[in-house]
């Protein structure tokens, strides 16, 4: 009996398995077309997704060639006969981190699946399992197509290859849904359990991983090279030499750290030196020619029976319509185009609640009221001035910035500030914006030229054929092939190594050339690679090893602006005050190609100090925007950058300066050049803020806690720690302490100490505040601001932060948070540990 039972138990058993293994075997051809035509649709996703990384990079290369996002571009597979392609693909939202273009990812996601579905069609792989997958993947992917999506459309308009991505995206989640046996709501329910499966593990279990790995792999196989830095070796310490690598990774103060630095050989000029051919830019002029109202309410400059009317749309906060409107400047220093021409120019503020258009999202701040401002300027007749003073300085719109540049137009102050109190006034830029929107404006800058669109701050030679096709009487659609010259590349090897001016603080000598080092010494030469991933500590070592020392911001502004800049606020910054003089050392305009501030990723051109012999100023120094951004400073608390690298594009000016990276820290993008003479130390105390300033040791001090007790240096000594002073009303405030409350947690073990000093003159607003958001290490009171005002804290303003090695040395001083930059906080945290 006891036989005859196991062999009915071993029957069963195996009736069981078959009939496991013909639940796993799809059925003849009727069951096989929906598993190929997922997988065909896997295959289109993940090839797909790999030809949009060379989409992305031109799309970034023809946006950095004319300084703006917002223009077209020249190749077909970026945008054709449209815009909206470059735009998108050239937005900061087509790129993880800020780095990897988007559709990286879907590349091995979608190359898994579609392994997956071959093993379906050879009965090797459950449907029902890949469908779960294939739902999973296709949501995931739909999500963040969705929300491209809202980029396009609030800001772009649609993208025909970000659309076809979503298509096959959308054919990979319905065919995978099919696939399962309960159909696409089975599918969607099984989701859940998908990665559940611990006793049966499969693929989805290394979709993750898979995904991580094969990012990194083909990001690296596909992101274009660029040229190395200058090679720098250190002889202090190996914290110096690791920090060679990784631009957070120094932890020396740099305290008597001299660097040596080798000479670059002669392999380290890599590239062409000669001067880069013209490029085509292809401008479409539509054959729809738009009827624009223009009355007596809108402002207009140009001859009255000008053949040509230019009709902008603009916001004076819109850093590329400060572009356009450098270009049209340019644009009519040409008396032939100037005698033709006239610009009339039409609010279309980007925010919400002065335009009349259909905003999805509100741009910029202070949009309406720099609007206002030139209305009511224009009231006393001096728009064209506001407009000026309004661009040049659209870094500096607050109110009070407003009512000043009005006193600088020696305005009636009283009848101005009126008008600006007035709804009236507010309903004129409604108004244009209304007329912008029903002529199809989606954006700024747009522009018509006798009634022709265009969009973007586009180039002067190609504004200059767009004129003259208009006054040839072309009809229809007129297609442009514009030719744009590239930078301007010559010899300088007869220039002067150095240029006397007259300084703030009396006569100084700069270096005419950006510093390249020779046996540890600084040297201005032209025609040689620059020293470039060089710390503030060691271009400082390198200066003095020549008999110089590093350029104060007030000689490196005197250099560019041509004039002695003012301290207005007294912070002892001048570069966020009213610039005096020049805006580019080379003139009042960005200009294109002058410097080497827009360099094309593999464009094959060398960086050199001294080859661009119009990126100059009167006075004879050159590339103070364009090669690097450069050290100044007398002292490791003065300590910032200046000017703008081969890829700052636009931004790259006189008035360029950020303070807020620590002088060990180093970047590819940075040098240096020398001063000498003058008198850096005049109108500083030496003992001003002792303790408390980058560079120093951390001063002794004791503050109490919220809710009892104290801590101070007696309990912080010899610990990593973060000190950072913020408010309660402080927005940027509440995204710093969570993501301080993040790098706590993580690095405790480590030692890692925060405390949070805050500083609101009403104390009992604390605790509710920490109801809302506890956080993890201790928060200290500073009603009366007496420990943050023994701090260099400068303007006052929170968060303010002070990062302190583990040897009490404050390493770096950041003010604000910006939750765009998690990464570089955090570097900034890891620098400090040990």
């Amino acid at each position: 009996m006891a036989k005859k039972k196991q062999k009915s138990s071993l029957s069963k058993s195996k009736a069981q398995s078959g009939n496991q293994t013909r639940s796993k075997t799809p059925a003849p051809s009727s069951s096989t077309l929906l598993p190929a035509l997922f997988t065909l649709a896997a295959v289109f996703a993940a090839v797909w997704a790999w030809f949009l990384i060379g989409v992305h990079y031109d799309a970034v290369d023809q946006a950095n060639a004319v300084g703006s996002a917002a223009n077209g571009a020249t190749s077909f597979f970026v945008c054709g006969e449209g815009e909206a392609c470059s735009q998108v693909l050239a937005d900061e939202a087509a790129e993880l981190f800020g780095v990897i273009p988007v559709s990286i990812p879907a590349i091995p996601m979608f190359g898994l699946l579609a392994l997956l579905g071959l093993g379906v069609l050879r009965g090797r792989f459950d449907r029902d399992r890949l469908a779960s997958l294939a739902v999973f993947c296709g949501s995931l992917g739909l999500a963040f197509g969705a929300y491209l999506l809202s980029i396009m459309l609030l800001h772009y308009g649609p993208c025909r290859f970000c659309l076809i991505m979503d298509a096959g995206t959308l054919a990979v989640f319905l065919l995978g849904g099919a696939l399962h046996s309960g159909g696409i709501l089975g599918a969607l329910k099984s989701v859940g359990g998908l990665f559940g499966r611990v006793k049966t593990p499969g693929p989805e279990m290394a979709l993750a991983p898979l995904v991580l790995i094969a990012t990194i792999a083909i990001h690296g196989m596909t992101t274009p090279s660029e040229s190395q830095p200058t090679e720098l070796t250190t002889s202090s310490s190996p914290a110096n030499t690791a920090a060679s690598e990784n631009a957070a990774g120094a932890v020396d103060s740099g305290k008597d750290n001299a660097a040596t630095i080798r000479p670059a050989d002669s392999e380290a000029i890599s590239g062409s030196t000669e001067a880069p051919e013209a490029t085509t830019r292809r401008v479409v002029l539509q054959a729809e020619r738009k009827d624009i109202p223009i009355d007596a309410s809108v402002p207009m400059k140009g001859p009255k029976d000008a053949a040509v009317t230019l009709v902008l749309f603009e916001d004076f906060q819109c850093p590329y319509c400060k572009k356009l409107s450098g270009n049209i400047e340019q644009l009519l220093e040409d008396p032939e185009i100037a005698k033709d021409t006239r610009v009339a120019y039409m609010h279309f503020p980007m925010h919400k609640s002065c335009n009349a258009a259909d905003l999805k999202k509100s741009m910029h701040k202070f949009a309406c009221s720099s609007a206002a401002a030139s209305v009511c300027a224009q009231e006393q007749g001096r728009f064209w001035e506001m407009h000026d003073l309004l661009f040049r300085n659209n870094h500096r719109l607050r109110s009070g910035n407003l009512k000043g540049y009005a006193k600088d137009l020696n305005l009636d102050v009283d009848k101005w500030v009126s008008c600006m109190r007035n709804p009236a006034t507010l309903e004129k830029v409604k108004r244009d914006s209304e007329i912008g929107a029903s002529i199809g404006v989606r954006g700024t800058p747009s522009f018509f030229v006798n009634g022709a669109m265009l969009v973007g701050a586009q180039p002067v030679p190609a504004i200059k054929a767009a004129i003259e096709a208009v006054k040839e009487g072309r009809e229809g659609q007129v297609r442009l092939d514009v030719e744009i010259a590239g930078e301007q590349i010559g010899d300088l090897s007869g220039a002067a190594p150095t240029v006397t001016l007259d300084g703030p603080d009396g006569p100084f000598t700069i270096d005419a050339f950006e510093a390249s080092v020779v046996d540890g010494k600084a040297v201005s030469q032209p025609g040689v690679v620059p020293a470039r991933s060089v710390t503030w500590y060691e271009a400082k070592a390198a200066c003095e090893a020549a008999g110089k020392r590093l350029c104060t911001e007030a000689e490196w502004l005197r250099a560019c602006s041509g004039e002695n800049p003012i301290d207005e606020d007294g912070d002892g910054i001048y570069s966020r005050d009213i610039l005096q003089g020049r805006q580019q050392s080379y003139g009042e305009h960005y200009r294109d190609g002058v410097c080497a501030d827009s360099r094309k990723r593999d464009d094959g051109l060398a960086l050199l100090t001294g080859n661009h012999p119009a990126c100059v100023s009167p006075e004879g120094v050159y590339d103070l925007e364009g090669v690097t951004k450069e050290w100044i400073g007398a002292t490791p608390d003065q300590a910032a950058v200046k000017g703008g690298s081969s890829k700052s594009g636009q931004s790259a000016r006189c008035a360029y300066y950020k303070d807020s990276d620590a002088p060990d820290s180093r970047a590819e993008t940075t040098g240096f050049r020398c001063c000498s003479g003058g008198d850096p130390d005049a109108g500083t105390a030496p003992d001003a803020f002792a303790g408390g300033k980058v560079g120093d040791t951390i001063m002794d001090f004791n503050v109490p806690l919220h809710g009892g007790g104290s801590i101070g240096t007696d309990r912080l000594r010899g610990k990593p720690m973060i000190i950072t002073f913020w408010a309660t009303w402080c927005d940027p405030c509440k995204k710093e302490l969570p993501a301080l409350a993040e790098q706590y947690r993580k690095h405790k073990a480590a030692g890692l100490e925060v405390v949070a000093v805050n500083v609101d003159s009403d104390p009992s607003r604390i605790a509710p505040f920490l109801e809302k958001m506890p956080l993890p290490f201790p928060v200290a009171v500073d009603t009366e601001k007496d420990l943050m005002n023994r701090f260099q804290s400068r303007r006052g303003g929170v968060p303010l932060t002070f990062w302190v090695q583990a040897d009490g040395t404050i390493r770096q001083r950041s003010t604000g948070f910006d939750p765009n930059k998690k990464r570089e906080f955090a570097e900034s945290v890891t620098a400090l540990l040990p």
